[in-house]
């Protein structure tokens, strides 16, 4: 029977998780930097926290293994970063990014905690 960290350690094996946490935070880091020209220029049109953006930190905080999904779709997983404000020490938000069964990029959330 496998455990767990078992998995854990398979997981990372196959996915090569260490470049590709540090791909996505590199990613993050990008929009962050271009958030005049992306998605997140429109949550924070006109918002003084905007122009604050660029000095949170950006910490990996887990993985989401998505499993068993409905429908019968493949699994897919998230990795997930949290905006460490530096004023509070506290996330704010965390950004999300879900690669599909073969490690390719599927979708990115952004969600304020």
């Amino acid at each position: 029977m496998m455990n767990i960290k078992d998995i854990q350690d398979v997981f990372n094996a196959n996915y090569g998780f260490n470049d590709l946490k540090e791909k996505s935070r590199e990613y993050i880091k990008n929009i962050v930097v271009n958030y005049e020209n992306n998605f997140l220029s429109e949550i924070f049109q006109d918002s003084p926290k905007s122009q604050k953006l660029n000095s949170f930190m950006i910490e990996y905080s887990k993985t989401y293994l998505i499993i068993n999904k409905c429908l019968g779709e493949n699994p897919s997983f998230r990795i997930v970063f949290d905006f460490i404000n530096p004023d509070s020490g506290y996330a704010e938000f965390v950004y999300e990014i879900e690669y599909n069964i073969v490690g390719e990029f599927l979708d990115e959330f952004f969600l304020k905690v």
